[in-house]
C-alpha cells in the first residue's frame, strides 16, 4: 500500500519543479541566442561566398557556398538541436507541474477542505 500524500508533500514538489522551471528557462533564452547567432553566421558566410564569386552557374555558387559554409551550418544545426531539447525539457517541467496541481487539489478535497 502506499504511503499517504499530504499536502506539505505537493508543496515542496511544487516548489522544486518551479525552480527546476526557472533554470531551465534561463538556460533556453542563452542556447536560442547562441542558435541565433550560429545561424547567422552560417547566412553570413554562405552569402559572402556567393557574392565574391565571379565565375559559375548559380547552381555551382549555391554548391561551392554550402561546401565552405559545412562548418557554420553544422554548428546552427547542433545549436537548433540543443534549442528544441530544452524546449521539451520546459514542457515535461510544465506537464509535471500541472500533474502535481491536480494532485494537489484531489489532496486538498480528500482532506474535506
Amino acid at each position: 500500500m502506499a504511503d499517504p500524500i499530504y499536502p506539505v508533500d505537493v508543496e515542496k514538489s511544487l516548489i522544486e519543479l518551479s525552480g527546476r522551471l526557472e533554470e531551465e528557462v534561463e538556460i533556453f533564452a542563452e542556447i536560442s541566442l547562441q542558435r541565433a547567432e550560429a545561424e547567422s553566421e552560417y547566412k553570413r558566410q554562405y552569402h559572402r561566398i556567393i557574392v565574391r564569386m565571379t565565375d559559375g552557374t548559380v547552381a555551382q555558387k549555391e554548391s561551392m557556398a554550402h561546401d565552405k559554409s559545412a562548418v557554420a551550418f553544422r554548428e546552427w544545426k547542433i545549436a537548433e538541436a540543443l534549442e528544441k531539447s530544452t524546449q521539451q525539457k520546459l514542457m515535461a517541467i510544465r506537464t509535471q507541474i500541472e500533474s502535481l496541481r491536480t494532485i494537489s487539489a484531489n489532496v486538498r478535497a480528500a482532506a474535506g477542505g
